[in-house]
């Protein structure tokens, strides 16, 4: 057993080491996408909820080797009123890098919308204001493996949406 955890230490060791290196160079420009499956929950009245693919838009700046700030366009594409809905967010975001390890924490403020997209209009679509937070862990130089979670109040709807992607960020 001693043996074990003395592994374990030498590798969290190495792998945090290797970490912050990945991280050091990194200033300036940032444009990031991602894609993955996405859910989102709205309720007029009852509550109703949608799978669909989810989208996230990104592009800002590296002010520092820890901390991004940037527009941020997060989306979920789903089947609502028997019409394609847009349902996202256009926010003022900031990523926090943590030192250590190759993990993202992020937020965001700013406008959720409810959108018909395709097809007739579904009378409940609106705009009003919206939050979103998330995680990501970085497992190759610039790609991501994330997952976040928005809330939005546009006009009389409250949205909930969720999303697990694969990211790309480039500097």
């Amino acid at each position: 057993m001693p043996r074990i955890m003395a592994v374990a230490m030498i590798v969290a060791t190495f792998t945090l080491a290797g970490a912050s290196d990945l991280f050091a160079q990194r200033r300036g420009f940032i444009f990031g996408f991602g894609v993955g499956p996405g859910v989102t929950s709205y309720s007029p009245f009852g509550s109703e909820s949608g799978w669909g693919l989810a989208t996230d838009l990104k592009i800002g700046a590296q002010v520092s080797k820890s901390v991004q700030v940037y527009y941020l366009g997060r989306t979920n594409w789903i089947n609502a009123y028997s019409n394609l809905v847009a349902a996202g967010i256009s926010a003022l975001g900031v990523t926090y890098v943590l030192p250590t390890a190759p993990v993202h924490i992020s937020g965001g403020l700013g406008l959720a919308t409810f959108l018909t997209v395709c097809c007739e209009g579904s009378g409940n679509e609106g705009a009003g204001f919206g939050v979103t937070g998330g995680v990501g862990w970085e497992f190759a130089d610039l790609w991501l493996l994330d997952m976040a979670v928005t809330y939005g109040k546009p006009g009389d709807l409250d949205v909930w949406s969720a999303r697990a992607g694969l990211s790309i960020l480039s500097h």
